[in-house]
């Protein structure tokens, strides 16, 4: 039997929920978000076809406010994704930290009689050694419905964020993971993971949301993904994490300055304060 894959109320300590994803790659967090908020996150996206549906952010501005954000889950991302450097200048040294960005964002949805969705890491976009020195990825997804063995299930592999490449899982090393309506699974990006087919008479529905460190390029283009006309109505946390701030020192510059404070301006020099990105 595969180990099982650890159950945390949504008021857990996230020391400890960190403690058990760093061993298995993957916990569950029971009671995330309410049923109220999913349902309307599936009102604001309307009809969702077979298959993945990407950009999910400018779909629908509950998700991008509130499970995109999510406190337990932005305190995690930072734990596993930030990174800190030393910064040297004419003798000078400073602590320059990069800070998590939003990857993608997708609905995973299984129709009657769908197919499984294969065993894959979410790191393989970044070109990652196993087992990782550093993880790229970091993701939360959401069960907008009861997932069950029948209807779709999460497949994934506890511990295979520790394997090296050389290793494939097999069956007996993959187990099956049931969520009720709100429950999120959070994952490692080099942990292996995939879906269940559904045999039942109705499509259920997960919604994802993937990190990754401010220095590394997102797997989905989210200036394109994400209309600025669209998230300029979002709060500033949202916009950051969607990449428009600075990966300290430099990294997503524009002109030298924080996106942010580049789009405030629109050109008007007048009204930008100079500020030291490092």
């Amino acid at each position: 039997m595969p180990p099982t894959v650890k159950r945390f109320a949504a008021s857990a300590d996230p020391h400890l929920i960190h403690q058990y994803i760093k061993a298995d790659g993957v916990a569950i967090i029971e009671g995330a978000t309410t049923r109220e908020s999913l349902d309307e996150v599936r009102e604001q996206l309307g009809t969702i076809p077979a298959g993945e549906t990407f950009g999910v952010v400018a779909k629908s501005a509950t998700f991008a406010t509130q499970l995109l954000v999510h406190p337990l889950f932005m305190d995690l991302a930072n734990r596993v994704l930030t990174d800190t450097c030393i910064i040297y200048y004419e003798q000078d040294r400073t602590v320059s930290i990069s800070e998590p960005q939003v990857s993608m964002t997708s609905v995973l949805s299984a129709e009657p009689g769908s197919a499984p969705w294969g065993l894959r890491r979410q790191d393989e976009c970044h070109h990652i050694t196993h087992p990782a020195q550093r993880e790229s990825d970091f993701g939360v997804m959401y069960a907008m419905d009861d997932i069950t063995v029948e209807n779709g299930a999460v497949r994934v592999v506890v511990g295979s964020n520790n394997w090296t490449d050389h290793r494939d899982p097999m069956q007996a090393d993959e187990g099956l993971v049931e969520l009720r309506k709100g429950d999120a699974l959070l994952w490692l990006g080099s942990t292996y993971y995939g879906r269940a087919a559904n045999t039942t008479n109705e499509p259920t529905m997960l919604l994802r949301a993937v990190a990754t460190p401010g220095y590394r390029r997102q797997e989905e283009n989210q200036y394109l993904a994400a209309p600025w006309e669209v998230v300029e109505k979002y709060p500033t946390a949202v916009q950051r994490f969607l990449g428009y701030s600075i990966s300290r020192p430099y990294g997503g510059s524009v002109e030298h300055m924080e996106p942010l404070d580049f789009l405030k301006v629109k050109g008007d020099w007048s009204k930008y304060i100079p500020v030291d990105l490092i």
